[in-house]
């Protein structure tokens, strides 16, 4: 057990079922989004929490979906963490684990692309940015006299907007950082392990645990809380992990030493 790991307790879940696909929603996912939510007033408040929804349950799906194209069953969690596709099996080859890991980043990504599409469409002016050390965007009318009043009647438009893009763009950015259990860190996990069948796994997790220490750092400098406690705990759960393979790994075969 790390500290990343989904409980087992069904208490208080929502359950229900997606295009055939079990989807489990605990407690503790609600409690998190309304905690990093801000200060916020109740209508915008209530429009992050259903974009986190949304967005996260998409990006499961799409690991769902992945799955499946390799005739793996599985079902999605929403929790603390945010979300897990649970397989019933396992997909063989490191490619295969590849593309289930980067098909939850690809529809967010996708969902991102069609938010900007309707937000330019719409006349909304699109800015690129940054936040932290990551590339972000944002959609805001080109605030005059002729749109200050149009954008003051109509900013949950542009609460939305802007929480979608940065649920579905930032965060999938995050994402893939080669961090476990991130996506990013599970897909690094299978390109070390094609590349060093015996020692990939080990490797991965090393990184995994000093990149998510630097953002950790990071969010220390930045003065934010969240990066801190989220990239802190996932430093510790990867030293955690680190310790139990070295621990448990055995010799090599003879025709891997040099």
């Amino acid at each position: 057990m790390t500290l990343t790991d989904c409980p087992d307790s069904r208490a208080g879940e929502w359950a229900f079922h997606l295009f055939g696909i079990e989807v489990r929603v605990k407690f503790w996912f609600w409690l998190t989004i309304l905690l990093i939510c801000g200060d916020r007033d109740t209508k915008s408040a209530l429009v992050w929490v259903a974009v986190c929804f949304v967005s996260i349950l998409l990006h499961e799906l799409g690991h769902v979906f992945a799955f499946r194209m390799f005739g793996v069953r599985a079902y999605a969690v929403l929790y603390g963490f945010g979300g897990l596709a649970v397989p019933e099996g396992d997909v063989r080859g490191t490619l295969g684990e590849f593309v289930v890991a980067m098909a939850g980043p690809i529809a967010g990504f996708t969902a991102a692309g069609l938010v900007l599409a309707i937000a330019y469409s719409a006349g909304a002016t699109i800015h690129f940015g940054w936040h932290m050390f990551l590339p972000s965007l944002s959609a805001w009318p080109a605030l005059n006299g002729a749109t200050a009043y149009r954008f003051e009647t109509n900013y949950l438009w542009y609460v939305l907007l802007n929480d979608l893009l940065f649920v579905n763009f930032y965060w999938g950015l995050i994402n893939l950082l080669p961090v476990w259990p991130l996506d990013g860190g599970r897909a690094a996990r299978a390109v070390f392990v094609r590349r060093d069948r015996y020692n990939g796994k080990r490797t991965a997790l090393l990184v995994s645990a000093l990149v998510a220490a630097g953002v950790a750092l990071m969010g220390v400098y930045e003065r934010s809380i969240y990066m801190l406690a989220l990239f802190g705990i996932l430093a510790v759960s990867s030293a955690q992990m680190f310790e139990s393979e070295r621990r448990h790994s055995g010799p090599r075969p003879y025709r891997s030493w040099s």
